[in-house]
């Protein structure tokens, strides 16, 4: 199963990326469908930005731990 993040820069320069978090705790954004996350690139307002497949391992850990945390308190 593949898992899309997305990935930002905010100037021209190659190496000045991120990739989208929660501003509250600093968590990436994931998602498991890749249309979600063209979805919410069609709402950013930065220089360039793409869907990347390359998330790091503890990112990518935070990141489901998080959506399974949300999901118990649902």
């Amino acid at each position: 199963m593949s898992v899309y993040a997305i990935k930002i820069w905010l100037s021209k320069s190659e190496k000045d990326w991120f990739l989208y978090k929660d501003l509250e705790d600093h968590v990436v954004h994931t998602w498991s469908r890749r249309e979600k996350a063209e979805e919410v690139i069609n709402l950013l307002n930065c220089h360039k930005a793409e869907i990347t497949e390359d998330i790091p391992a503890p990112a990518l850990a935070r990141s489901t731990e998080k959506k399974q945390k949300i999901k118990v308190e649902s």
